[in-house]
């Protein structure tokens, strides 16, 4: 007597189960992994860990500059926000990112907004922070526990960047949202100029959109 042959079990792709629509392009493999590795983001947000050790200068003069300033204004604890807060218009400045569109601080308000250059390319984000300070906008840097900005470059590029200090670990915190067309490497090249100039510990990706 012949035995009865058993089914032959259907196949599928793992992780393909009955809550997934056959009908959706597939979303592993090698093609999908290459054009997701490729495809720009239209969004980013970055959340940056910084160590409780104020930065150095660096060496670099407009750097140097506003510690010397913040020192002579007797600005100790609120100093190293503004400080820190420079490192970052200094490292976007690196990345052509040199358009100050707005800044303030929290509490405070608004700072004067830069007078605008002949060159945009040769603008230096820390030099017109200098010179704000230098202004009547030093009183309110005393209480400040947040510095935000935006900035732009030529190319249709927007960060806006948040400095602030956390009180309950005595330490600071950046946060950057990244509009435009970014790529894994530009947003990589970002960081890496961050991490010349402010002591990161680390940096997270939060929240992405695909362009």
């Amino acid at each position: 007597m012949t035995r009865p042959k058993e089914p032959v079990p259907a196949l599928s792709a793992p992780g393909i189960g009955t809550a997934n629509s056959l009908l959706k392009p597939p979303t592993t493999g090698p093609r999908s992994s290459r054009r997701h590795r490729n495809r720009p983001y239209s969004h980013v947000h970055l959340e940056i860990d910084l160590a409780p050790t104020p930065p150095a200068p660096g060496g670099d003069p407009l750097l140097e500059r506003l510690a010397g300033f913040l020192k002579e204004r007797q600005i100790t604890e609120k100093g190293t926000l503004i400080l820190l807060a420079g490192a970052a218009l200094h490292a976007l400045a690196s990345r052509r990112f040199r358009r100050v569109d707005h800044w303030e601080v929290s509490p405070g308000g608004w700072l004067p907004p830069p007078r605008a250059g002949t060159d945009p390319e040769s603008d230096e984000p820390v030099g017109h922070l200098l010179e704000a300070l230098e202004s009547d906008a030093s009183a309110p840097v005393g209480s400040a526990r947040s510095f935000s900005a935006s900035l732009s470059d030529l190319s249709g590029g927007q960060v806006d960047l948040v400095v602030r200090r956390i009180h309950s670990e005595r330490r600071h915190a950046l946060s950057m949202d990244l509009r435009g067309s970014w790529t894994k490497e530009t947003i990589e090249d970002l960081e890496g100029a961050v991490a010349q100039r402010l002591p990161v510990i680390h940096s997270t990706m939060t929240k992405f959109q695909y362009a």
